[in-house]
């Protein structure tokens, strides 16, 4: 799993600087955008301090498997991967402290998208079907259940050895299970979820072998 690591950083930084002068921030919403790339994100700002740090942690990354988690502070000593059965795992990457919360707030970005349609912006042109679609997409990855990173859906084809799987087909395979899952409005290709990478694999195989069946099915 990836991360939108410039966003994090910025909150990461944002939320340290705020709690040493008596305030909390919060992500209203994270963009991202290729051209530059450049990434912009709107901080609410009230006065307080923090409470807990159930939003301030470590992102870890394991290279032997590709799985990505968060940890707690109360959980550095024991930072392990599935993959290593419980053992130090020399093939993880940690990062941190990091903000490990959503990366939008869901009403604030669900305002801006009955603002954006009131005001003509989110119409059936492409440009302003572009805005809309973008938006939604936010409102999906404010979903609390999902974690700060995406998996790209190529990472996913190559350890399982098979062909990259639609991310429509995936996502709702995943939200069947019981999982969180939408698309990642940084990269086309990709998912946010909170299902492990192995279970992601299992699902694209197991849709990879309907598509087969059903091409064999399929009249001549």
């Amino acid at each position: 799993m990836v991360s939108p690591l410039a966003a994090i950083v910025h909150n990461s930084g944002a939320l340290r600087e705020s709690a040493a002068s008596g305030f909390l921030v919060y992500p209203l919403f994270s963009y991202y955008s290729y051209h530059g790339p450049v990434f912009r994100v709107m901080l609410q700002v009230c006065r307080g301090h923090l409470q807990d740090n159930s939003n301030y942690g470590f992102i870890s990354y394991c290279n032997k498997c590709g799985h990505s988690q968060t940890f707690h502070w109360a959980e550095l000593g024991q930072i392990t991967c599935s993959c290593c059965n419980g053992m130090v795992c020399h093939s993880m990457v940690l990062s941190g402290p990091l903000w490990t919360g959503p990366l939008h707030d869901t009403s604030f970005v669900s305002e801006m998208l009955t603002l954006a349609r009131d005001w003509g912006w989110a119409c059936k042109s492409k440009k302003c079907f572009d805005l809309e679609k973008l938006l939604n997409q936010m409102v999906d990855e404010s979903e609390p259940r999902l974690p700060p990173g995406y998996i790209k859906l190529d990472e996913i084809a190559r350890r399982a050895k098979i062909n990259t799987p639609p991310a429509s087909a995936i996502i709702t395979a995943l939200k069947e299970q019981g999982y969180a899952a939408c698309r990642s409005h940084i990269i086309p290709n990709a998912i946010k979820t909170d299902c492990p990478i192995s279970s992601c694999m299992s699902t694209a195989r197991e849709l990879q072998g309907e598509r087969y069946i059903n091409h064999l099915q399929m009249p001549v």
